[in-house]
């Protein structure tokens, strides 16, 4: 057996690693950090479904009463599905919503949402008494927690799709009813795609009155077929949070096409225009600006390579993820899309993520994030193109 390396040795390598630079003609600056050809990508690191709730019980064991976690649900496959609390919605306090890992194989925000809430848990430091003073902070850790746990051939690979089959006779369908758009029948075991199963009405169930939608489009609303995205929806009703923000990986871009600067982060104010029965609030869509466009003024400004790479994820039409029908809902939202990738930088984009988040809770404690121009939002750089692992 594989013997388990600490999270903090593996983050000191990262970040020593960071700065290597490869000898083949660079796609981007820095040329990766790519995974070598001889490299094995160990997930062994990361925290494991058995370890979160561990985890959290320790960090709440020591917090003297301001955490609270809870089970508030079960994977498809009944691993329980974890909720951080800081705090009960109160008159004047904004209530935040953070949701980490919706995708399986996008791991990073769960450490990230790990390490924040020890600090809000346990830190002694004048910003941290403000945020809690100030704000309700509700997070969830890891909500796939199929995905999380997925292995292929006894080794840990993790999947983007929870694991679940299509069963019309759930929802008192026939047989013969195609599933949504975004099953895959073709993997082994089939699975959905959580993020794309939400819905502006956060009470829709699929029914025979309803079965004419199916199977539905990208641009359309989600089902509710998950237990996952149910979950999810049912906290979001608890806390009517003012702000939603969703942690989540994607590939790896350049800046532009004449900027060969690797994009570290994309975030996104923006996922829907908003549907004729659930209109987007102007409101909500402002101060959605006002957040991203906070964030990168706070990131940039530290002037470091990884805190300058960020750009602006491209426009989309997506009212069946959480962040779109969260927003239908009277949530401003927040992206963090940070780029994928192995051990080599694995501590910077934590580090990334934790730094924004620590901004974000600060801002909106002291009331800078909605005293932001939301225009500045369209002055972050949109997305350059999209590269690729040049050892692969």
């Amino acid at each position: 057996m594989l013997r388990r390396v600490s999270i903090v040795a593996v983050l000191l390598v990262a970040l020593t690693c960071l700065g290597s630079v490869a000898s083949a003609d660079p796609q981007s600056i820095p040329n990766g950090p790519w995974i070598q050809p001889e490299q094995e990508v160990r997930k062994d690191a990361l925290t494991s479904n058995e370890e979160l709730g561990k985890k959290l019980r320790q960090i709440e064991a020591r917090s003297k009463g301001r955490l609270t976690v809870e089970v508030v649900g079960q994977s498809a496959t009944g691993w329980p599905i974890y909720l951080a609390k800081f705090g009960k919605p109160a008159p004047g306090k904004l209530g935040v919503l953070i949701q980490t890992q919706i995708h399986g194989g996008e791991p990073l925000g769960t450490e990230a949402a790990l390490q924040l809430i020890k600090e809000l848990a346990q830190s002694g430091h004048p910003q941290v008494k403000e945020i809690l003073d100030r704000l309700t902070i509700w997070i969830i850790p890891r909500l796939n927690m199929d995905g999380a746990a997925f292995e292929r051939d006894g080794k840990l690979v993790q999947r983007r799709w929870n694991t679940q089959r299509w069963n019309p006779s759930e929802w008192g369908l026939p047989a013969d009813t195609p599933a949504p758009w975004y099953y895959r029948a073709d993997q082994d075991p089939p699975g959905f795609d959580i993020n794309r199963d939400f819905h502006p009405d956060l009470n829709f169930r699929l029914s025979p009155q309803s079965a004419h939608l199916l199977p539905g489009t990208s641009t359309t609303p989600g089902f509710f077929v998950t237990p996952e995205a149910r979950t999810s929806a049912a906290v979001f009703q608890r806390l009517r949070p003012d702000v939603f923000i969703d942690l989540h990986h994607r590939g790896t871009n350049t800046q532009s096409a004449e900027d060969n600067q690797m994009t570290t982060l994309q975030v996104v104010g923006e996922v829907t225009k908003g549907l004729p029965e659930y209109p987007l609030d102007p409101e909500v869509h402002k101060r959605s600006l006002q957040l991203n466009a906070y964030v990168y003024e706070v990131l940039t400004k530290r002037g470091q390579s990884p805190f300058t790479g960020i750009t602006r994820y491209p426009d989309v039409e997506l009212p069946g993820t959480a962040l779109g029908s969260y927003a239908l809902n009277g949530a401003a939202i927040m992206l963090y899309e940070v780029r994928s990738a192995g051990q080599k930088s694995m501590g910077m984009l934590i580090e990334q993520m934790l730094v924004g988040l620590r901004a974000t809770l600060l801002g909106l404690a002291n009331g800078e994030v909605f005293a932001t121009d939301p225009a500045l939002y369209y002055q972050i750089p949109p997305a350059g193109p999209r590269i690729d692992n040049p050892r692969s």
